[in-house]
């Protein structure tokens, strides 16, 4: 299903002419893009989504991992943030947000 999102995206150069996806759709996109190490491109496939489901908790976390992924833990622990404050309960997003600080912390410390 995402393979078949990135084709549909990929194989329209104008976004305005491009089908538009579904929320999940979009964010099974960013799954995709994020375990391809397209960290820039999971971001803003989850934006996409965030667009047309703002309180998606899931697209914030996926954020999030990519920001961690690039090493940009502000945005990282934001995003996380964002997530938690939608879904207070969500493991991941918790784990993401300790991760971001954690590695925040260091990166100071080594300054």
């Amino acid at each position: 299903q995402a393979a078949a999102n990135h084709r549909a995206l990929a194989a329209s150069p104008n976004r305005l002419t491009a089908p538009q996806l579904t929320p999940e759709q979009y964010l099974n996109l960013s799954l995709s893009y994020h375990r391809a190490g397209k960290f820039n491109e999971c971001i803003a496939a989850a934006k996409e989504a965030l667009k047309l489901r703002p309180n998606y908790a899931e697209a914030y976390n996926n954020i999030a991992a990519a920001y961690e992924a690039l090493e940009m833990w502000e945005p990282a622990i934001e995003a996380a943030q964002q997530a938690l404050k939608i879904r207070p309960d969500f493991p991941l997003a918790r784990n993401n947000l300790a991760w971001s600080m954690e590695q925040k912390k260091k990166q100071e410390e080594a300054k």
